[in-house]
């Protein structure tokens, strides 16, 4: 037998027409479901505000949170390493600027008989005339008794400083003569550096000390270290690597300048020396950080209240 092909045929109602459960939507009715549709999405929208809202409220309080965090590790680490006696603060307005001279390393030096009129050691090219460190002498070298305690110095840049801690200007006064070595200062640049026996043996530029310390310490300091802060930019900044200065500066050239952070709404820095002497002090710190919440402009603040002190025996 012939197969004959299966053929579809739309169900038809009674009469003739087509069923009216074969079709589709109606536009009235895609209408309705797109209404409703939009309705839940305006009644779930607050339910997912509340979650979204939260989150970036916690996200805006962990970032100031590590800011403060930061600004305080920071300055207390750089602050361990500031040379004593060598703190200063300028204020302009709201902008304030805090200074200090960083630390690479200490010793203490051999000193002669510190008689009234001293027996200035022999030239460094003598052999042992270049142990001792005595005050009003052209001195061009010494050894350290010991070991430097610290980092590796760098010599033809950095700084041999000795007494850092008597009264007065130019005497105790690290910044008096800026970026060279004058009369009467208290710093003199390094030139190099060998092992000796029982200590190190430093070469300086030629200079006489105008005193020495009772305890004989003496210091090798690197680079001038400013924190700048400054509520009209909402910046707090870090300056390093610029030129001693005897005039604490407001403006860094050819410092490498680091934003330590923003968002600062109001800061207050300040110095107070441990007695007439300048031997060491505190560092007071008081700082703002502020972010305004995205959806309802109110500002959120943390605030950092802390004090640094600055010994006349950095670690």
């Amino acid at each position: 037998m012939r197969s004959v092909p299966a053929r579809i045929h739309a169900a038809r109602a009674p009469g003739g027409m087509p069923d009216r459960g074969a079709r589709g939507f109606t536009l009235v009715e895609m209408i309705v479901a797109i209404a409703l549709i939009g309705l839940l999405s305006v009644m779930a929208a607050p339910l997912l505000r509340i979650p979204l809202v939260a989150w970036m409220d916690a996200s805006r309080r962990a970032d100031l949170g590590a800011s403060a965090d930061l600004v305080q590790d920071k300055i207390g680490a750089d602050l361990a390493r500031a040379l004593p006696n060598s703190v200063r603060v300028r204020q302009l307005g709201a902008r304030v600027w805090l200074e200090y001279m960083e630390l690479r390393a200490q010793g203490r030096h051999r000193a002669g008989t510190r008689a009234a009129a001293p027996a200035c050691a022999a030239m460094c090219s003598t052999p042992g005339g270049n142990d001792m460190l005595e005050p009003a002498c052209n001195e061009t070298c010494f050894t350290s008794l010991g070991p430097l305690q610290g980092d590796p110095p760098l010599a033809g840049s950095d700084w041999v400083v000795v007494n850092p801690l008597g009264p007065g200007v130019p005497a105790g006064d690290p910044y008096f003569g800026g970026n060279a070595v004058v009369a009467g200062g208290i710093k003199a640049r390094l030139v190099d550096l060998a092992p000796a026996a029982d200590g190190t043996r430093l070469r300086h530029a030629a200079h006489s000390f105008p005193a020495t310390a009772a305890s004989h310490r003496f210091y090798l300091v690197a680079t001038p270290v400013s924190y700048e802060c400054n509520p009209t930019t909402q910046r707090l900044l870090r300056h390093a690597g610029y030129a001693v200065a005897a005039v604490q500066p407001t403006t860094f050239a050819g410092a490498d300048s680091v934003p330590l952070a923003n968002n600062v709404a109001a800061c207050s820095l300040r110095y107070t020396p441990a007695g007439a002497l300048g031997r060491g002090g505190v560092v007071s710190i008081w700082l703002r950080l502020a972010r305004a919440a995205a959806d309802t402009g109110a500002l959120e603040s943390v605030e950092i209240h802390n004090q640094y002190v600055v010994s006349e025996v950095p670690p």
